[in-house]
């Protein structure tokens, strides 16, 4: 077939031209927050940003927090929905970091940098259960008295009933990497279905008290929740109703953790949750969620 020489002369010219003048165009930048795990250690995470905070939540590329109010039973419900991009920056604080058995959950929340953090299982107030944090084993001694949240590398959550502690063998023989262990309970929510709250177990479950728990909604992605109680605005509640919550709330496991004076939500250093009656109490320990977003990236 006959083709124009000068009409294939012509296209080759543009051709060159519009590649000359895209290789003398700027190159667009493609600018992106490097994401990185936190070390598994008792080492804080990264600075959080202050322009990062809203009035209920903290949002940046690695971390997401959200706080919502709730109202049941004569009681205020403070719940911190909490996506992360890795399970590193789900952590475990200690007081003895600051050099004392107990402190205040601000002050340890303002330590490790934490955006958001709530209560442990004060740990340090009995003498056996058995304790891990940041992958460190500080008591050994196991008890029939509690059931255990076991927290593995990838952020997903395993209880332990307090009568089928031989499971733990299981947990820590197998594929998993348990990083967290806490003693306290009981456990609200297993395998999405509420549990049975226990006639007799350790922290006035059927009574109306100031409560706190944590629990797992599905891969990276969690709710930590805090009742306030003891005063007329709101009474607290029992293990019961708080179960019924966290099933509600779609956990897959559920955990409770140290009530009374102890629950407290922490928001960026400051408390969440009404602590006007009672004060803040000094507890042993933190569970909070950390950024990775390193302060150059700001």
């Amino acid at each position: 077939m006959y083709r124009n020489p000068m009409l294939r002369l012509t296209a080759l010219s543009l051709a060159i031209l519009v590649l000359a003048a895209a290789a003398a165009a700027p190159a667009e930048v493609q600018v992106e927050t490097a994401v990185s795990p936190l070390p598994w250690d008792d080492s804080s995470g990264y600075v959080t940003n202050p322009d990062d905070y809203t009035e209920d939540g903290y949002y940046d590329a690695s971390l997401h927090v959200e706080i919502t109010q709730a109202r049941r039973e004569n009681a205020e419900f403070y719940v911190a929905h909490v996506r992360i991009k890795h399970a590193s920056q789900l952590r475990t604080g200690l007081a003895t970091s600051l050099g004392s058995k107990a402190n205040k959950i601000t002050t340890m929340a303002m330590f490790y940098n934490a955006a958001l953090a709530i209560n442990g299982d004060y740990f340090s107030d009995r003498k056996s259960g058995l304790v891990i944090r940041q992958g460190q084993t500080l008591r050994e001694k196991t008890s029939d008295l509690y059931d255990l949240l076991l927290i593995d590398d990838r952020g997903d959550f395993h209880i332990v009933r307090r009568d089928e502690q031989d499971m733990l063998d299981f947990y820590f023989s197998g594929e998993l990497n348990i990083v967290n262990v806490f003693s306290f309970g009981p456990a609200l929510v297993i395998d999405g279905i509420k549990q049975e709250i226990p006639e007799k177990y350790s922290f006035a479950p059927h009574y109306k008290n100031p409560r706190a728990a944590i629990g797992q909604l599905g891969e990276l992605e969690y709710v930590c929740v805090v009742v306030d109680g003891r005063s007329d605005e709101s009474e607290g509640v029992t293990l019961d109703t708080l179960a019924d919550f966290m099933e509600e709330l779609g956990c897959t496991q559920a955990y409770n953790l140290d009530g009374g004076n102890s629950a407290t939500l922490v928001l960026g250093g400051t408390i969440y949750n009404d602590k006007s009656l009672s004060g803040e109490r000094s507890v042993s320990d933190i569970i909070y969620f950390a950024t990775t977003v390193d302060p150059i990236n700001w």
